[in-house]
């Protein structure tokens, strides 16, 4: 299962993203792909991957939208790809 979270940090609310951070690192590996967009669809749209293990030292803010991938999501040429698990 993917997460996403969106608006997860203000100026008021600090601790949301770190403690969600801490929940999900019981479950996944640091190393699971995060991607962040701040300002999606915005002229100033800004993306950047990182890990779960290093969410707490990115940039995010109440613009951004926090995805983190699952334990198949991989990253391949600067994007996060999670396979649909289809067979052909």
């Amino acid at each position: 299962m993917i997460v996403c979270l969106y608006n997860p940090k203000s100026k008021t609310r600090t601790e949301y993203l770190n403690q969600a951070q801490q929940i999900l690192l019981k479950h996944r590996s640091a190393e699971t792909p995060v991607g962040i967009v701040r300002n999606a669809g915005r002229e100033d749209q800004r993306a950047q991957i990182t890990t779960l293990g290093d969410l707490d030292k990115a940039d995010v803010d109440m613009f951004s939208i926090v995805i983190i991938g699952n334990s198949q999501t991989y990253v391949s040429n600067g994007r996060m790809i999670t396979p649909r698990g289809y067979r052909i």
